[in-house]
């Protein structure tokens, strides 16, 4: 693809315009990998990922032996969906609080100045491509023969796996900044205080409970299964099929309720705590391995607790483990 500039990290591949921002969103993945070997000890099958647009064509790289080909938006085209999006949730606010074309124009003008800069928007891709990553290795590496059914309702929002542990392994790869501040958010939220990217919500029934966070989907879910499902505000990036979630709080919005995707938050929220719990209890990196492990061999939460749980130092039960979680988090 003479097109394209590549670096690469250890095993894989970044497709961008110049050599520059190939190696930048390169250093992320060497990272990222990083942060997977550490939590999984599984071989990392080769992988691209194309910054677009333009969309690189899988079916030459897949010819070529790479198992994963991402599509990651980047560069001006990213920066161009982020401002539409801003400007359609400050619209949309704007009409809700019946401006006029003066007061809506002054509105979204203040909202375009306070646009995430490069800066901001070079830590998005310093956590989340790597996150997007790990779930196509936590997937390979357990569910290796998984192959979605065309035109089947899904039944998990991400691979074969439980929705929490499938988002734990996308969690784990992200960077260090983006691991503390939702661990920042779990303290807020446990202390009743509002998060600006939720909204006002009672987050705290949600947060103790383990068992439902055990069992319960992604809240992300029931918009893959229902296309009118109320849905975080989505701008697409032309010519490269992304999509970009925008969570955009117009000033003076506070009071009007949790933000969309509001409960998607509380969940990547409590997933991370939740791992650190599972670390500290086990004094092992790699539990979630062993964990899926037995997710892959057929095992619910339950029968590997009776039958491993006091070997990882962790209760012998999910009610157990239930009870040790609320004492964890109230000690925290």
């Amino acid at each position: 693809m003479p097109e394209r500039r590549c670096a690469a990290a250890p095993h894989g591949v970044v497709l961008a315009e110049t050599d520059a921002e190939a190696a930048r969103l390169a250093g992320y993945l060497v990272a990222g990998e990083a942060r997977f070997t550490r939590h999984f000890d599984r071989p990392i099958g080769p992988y691209v990922v194309a910054a677009a647009p333009p969309v690189v064509d899988a079916a030459p790289l897949t010819a070529a032996g790479f198992d994963h080909a991402l599509t990651w938006p980047a560069g001006e085209a990213f920066r161009e969906a982020t401002r539409c999006g801003i400007e359609q949730a400050t619209r949309s606010f704007a009409a809700s609080q019946n401006m006029d074309p003066v007061q809506t124009r002054q509105v979204v003008d203040n909202a375009l100045s306070r646009a995430p800069d490069d800066r901001a928007l070079a830590a998005i891709d310093s956590a989340m491509m790597p996150h997007e990553l790990g779930h196509l290795l936590f997937t390979a590496a357990f569910w290796p023969d998984d192959r979605p059914e065309g035109g089947a309702r899904p039944k998990h929002y991400g691979g074969p796996g439980p929705d929490w542990l499938d988002e734990a392994a996308a969690i784990v790869m992200e960077d260090e900044a983006t691991t503390d501040q939702r661990r920042a958010q779990f303290a807020q939220l446990m202390k009743g205080e509002t998060v600006a990217s939720i909204g006002p919500l009672d987050a705290r029934p949600i947060l103790t409970d383990l068992s439902g966070l055990l069992e319960r989907p992604h809240p992300g879910l029931a918009r893959l299964n229902d296309p009118a499902a109320p849905r975080p505000p989505m701008t697409g990036i032309p010519g490269s099929g992304a999509q970009v979630g925008v969570n955009f709080t117009p000033a003076g919005s506070a009071g009007s309720g949790p933000r969309p995707g509001a409960l998607d938050t509380v969940f990547y929220i409590q997933v991370r705590r939740f791992v650190d719990y599972l670390i500290e209890r086990s004094g092992q990196p790699t539990i979630l391995a062993e964990i899926a492990r037995a997710m892959a061999s057929g095992e619910t939460m339950e029968t590997w607790l009776q039958e491993a749980g006091s070997a990882h130092g962790l209760p012998a039960s999910v009610a157990a483990l239930d009870d040790d979680w609320r004492r964890y988090i109230e000690a925290a």
